[in-house]
């Protein structure tokens, strides 16, 4: 099953440079298609020339056995001829047959070796993505060729030559009888590089496959060759950039160029794009789809370089500066207290038997802030080697104070996408929404209007991606009766739109009109039709219901105002810090919670400060188990709102709960 013939080694066989012909087939498709259908390799021819001498030194072949298939394809049969037999009762796998050449080689030439290929698709379509998969290390020569179409393009200054028998056509070589596919190649390579040589052809430069993905930074401003991005869909959650260039290894991808893409919930969704350093790479990366990363099998489509910059660009100067460091792996911490400092984080790392030293200490954490300065519970740290990465992953799911904290092996796109993401309002606005208890502002009575003038209308059934410009789309004439910072978007305890918003008009007569003309009426958004309810209200109606002190489908006339609600679970109560700088007055504050404010501790009853009578306990004829909801609010427009500290109500503040209703 292995012919070989070689002359032995001498002393000057570490002088001389050889060149190693190499071809290999699989049990699937040959020629051009070569490697794309993911089969294994089952047989694999070397050649061994020496360049000064311009003779062949030895070849060396191996059939091997295939791990996963029984039965070669009706094309590798019919192009190949090859004997099943000789494939499926070889001693070798592929690791074997390796490590067979290996000892031929440094048997034959000293490793001085530079291997030639009729093509790319021998190395970095077939050999290197199998010997990734079965996690096998290739010595140092594989990592480096020539490709014979190039070298004789470049040799005879001609581009009509794609393949062996045109080359050896115009070369009028004399044609081999050989009928086994693979020696008939190999015996083909044989006579034009010994040719080649003759002529004078130096073979110099060869291309060089990448060894490991290496990081780098991408800035929204690089201009990015349209061609040679692709989007890989249906990778495992816990895929790491590294696990996607393994994926692809054989092609050379971009510093950087693996770009993980997350979720709404800055979770990664299982998609990456990728950015290959040459168009025909791209091509190469694409006659991967449906490959498999384990059991999965992994989508792989074009993209463009916009959609690689929509991901992996930023412009963040923070960011940009962590990225700069002098570290080697990224590590994304996920889960952090909302008042972590980076000294806790330090400690996080160095505690425990093996310490975990973060470039640059506390100076090198990153902590990602929304645009308010409010904590995402994220931070990154980098580490100087992969063994240092490797002792810090260990740490998953260790604790800081009472929360359990999650690390992942990030990237420098990753690092870009979260903090772009973070300043983005949009994602601000809605990421209360995975947060269970997320603080929510609390208005001080004098920011709404009151009194029972009916000069404002209620408008429900809104879609929840509606915003402020669609309702005075809506409104048409009637919006240019709304006073300065009168338009109030309503939002539920959860941080969700909630269909609803309450417009303040310059006066009943406008509101009126407004009620009479759009009620009931469509509102067209995204391609559909919705009908809008449109009610005239006062501004105590709207009042008590925007400080969450009635439910959102009921507006009592005589509603006194209570102190505090009773709940079943507290919300935490929101200090001033928590509003918006433009609706704070200068060198104000609010107090944390009135006095003998009952304890907030999820899960422990709070003392109602309602009367238990009858009439208490229904809240003047509402329910006590109705739905209330605490609101943020948004004014149109947004100038900044200055009060003075003497204007403030002087009675406690009403601090409004979070209840366990259902829904409104």
């Amino acid at each position: 099953m292995t012919s070989s013939a070689s002359v032995g080694p001498n002393a000057n066989t570490e002088k001389k440079q050889y060149l190693c012909l190499f071809h290999a087939i699989t049990s699937g498709l040959l020629g051009d298609n070569l490697g794309s259908d993911e089969q294994e390799i089952i047989e694999m021819i070397y050649l061994i020339i020496d360049i000064e001498g311009k003779q062949t030194v030895g070849l060396q072949r191996e059939y091997i056995r295939s791990c996963y298939t029984h039965v070669l394809t009706d094309e590798c049969k019919e192009i190949s001829g090859i004997d099943e037999t000789l494939v499926f009762s070889s001693e070798l796998n592929l690791d074997g047959a390796l490590r067979k050449f290996d000892i031929f080689l440094r048997e034959n030439t000293g490793v001085n070796v530079t291997f030639v290929c009729e093509n790319c698709l021998h190395l970095r379509q077939c050999l290197h993505p199998e010997s990734a998969k079965k996690s096998i290390s290739l010595p140092n020569y594989y990592w480096k060729y020539f490709d014979l179409r190039l070298e004789f393009e470049k040799m005879y200054k001609t581009s009509e030559c794609p393949n062996l028998i045109s080359m050896s056509e115009k070369l009028n070589l004399c044609p081999i009888s050989e009928t086994d596919y693979c020696m008939r190649h190999i015996k083909l390579m044989e006579l034009i590089v010994h040719q080649m040589l003759n002529d004078g052809h130096h073979f110099k430069e060869p291309e060089s496959i990448m060894i490991n993905l290496q990081q780098g930074i991408c800035s929204m401003e690089d201009n990015i060759e349209e061609s040679t991005v692709v989007r890989a869909r249906g990778l495992p959650w816990q895929c790491t950039d590294q696990d996607v260039a393994k994926f692809f290894r054989g092609l050379d991808i971009e510093k950087g160029g693996v770009a993980l893409c997350l979720s709404t919930q800055g979770r990664r969704n299982g998609e990456a794009l990728v950015r290959f350093s040459t168009i025909e790479h791209r091509e190469l990366a694409l006659r991967r789809h449906k490959h498999h990363i384990g059991q999965r099998y992994i989508e792989v489509y074009k993209a463009t370089g916009r959609d690689f910059l929509n991901v992996a660009g930023g412009s963040n100067s923070e960011a940009q500066a962590f990225l700069q460091r002098d570290g080697q792996v990224i590590i994304r911490m996920r889960g952090l207290p909302f008042d972590a400092v980076a000294k806790d984080v330090i400690e996080f790392f160095t505690r425990g038997d093996i310490p975990t030293h973060v470039v640059d200490g506390e100076e090198g954490v990153l902590f990602v802030h929304y645009p308010d300065g409010r904590s995402t519970g994220d931070a990154f740290v980098m580490v100087k080697t992969e063994n240092e990465a490797s002792q810090a992953l260990l740490k998953h799911k260790e604790t800081m104070g009472a929360r359990y904290i999650e690390l992942f092996r990030s990237t420098t796109a990753e690092v870009q996408q979260v903090f772009r993401r973070s300043q983005d309002p949009k994602n601000f606005q809605t990421s209360l929404k995975d947060i269970p208890y997320a603080p929510l502002p609390i208005l001080p009575p004098e920011m709404l209007t009151s009194g029972n003038k009916k000069d404002c209308i209620r408008v429900r059934n809104l879609p929840i991606e509606c915003g402020i410009e669609q309702i005075l789309e809506f409104l048409g004439i009637h919006a240019q009766h709304i006073i300065a910072q009168g338009v109030h978007m309503v939002y539920n305890a959860h941080g969700q739109p909630s269909g609803e918003a309450f417009i303040q008009m310059n006066s009943e007569s406008a509101s009126f009109n407004a009620a009479a003309h759009k009620n009931n009426k469509y509102m067209f958004f995204n391609g559909k039709r919705r009908y809008i309810e449109v009610l005239q209200c006062s501004g105590e109606d709207m009042n008590q219901i925007l400080l969450g002190l009635v439910p959102s489908n009921l507006i009592p006339t005589n509603l006194q105002r209570p102190a505090i609600y009773s709940s079943h679970r507290a919300a935490p109560l929101v200090p001033m810090s928590t509003l918006p700088s433009q609706m704070l007055p200068p060198n104000m504050s609010m107090p944390l919670a009135p006095p003998n404010q009952p304890s907030t501790i999820p899960n422990m009853p709070l003392t109602s400060t309602i009367p238990s009578t009858s009439s208490a306990s229904t809240m003047n004829g509402l329910h006590p188990n109705a739905t209330f909801y605490p609101m943020q609010v948004f004014y149109y427009p947004t100038p900044s709102i200055y009060l003075q500290a003497g204007q403030m109500h002087p009675t406690p503040m009403t601090f409004v709960l979070r209840g366990e209703a259902g829904q409104y």
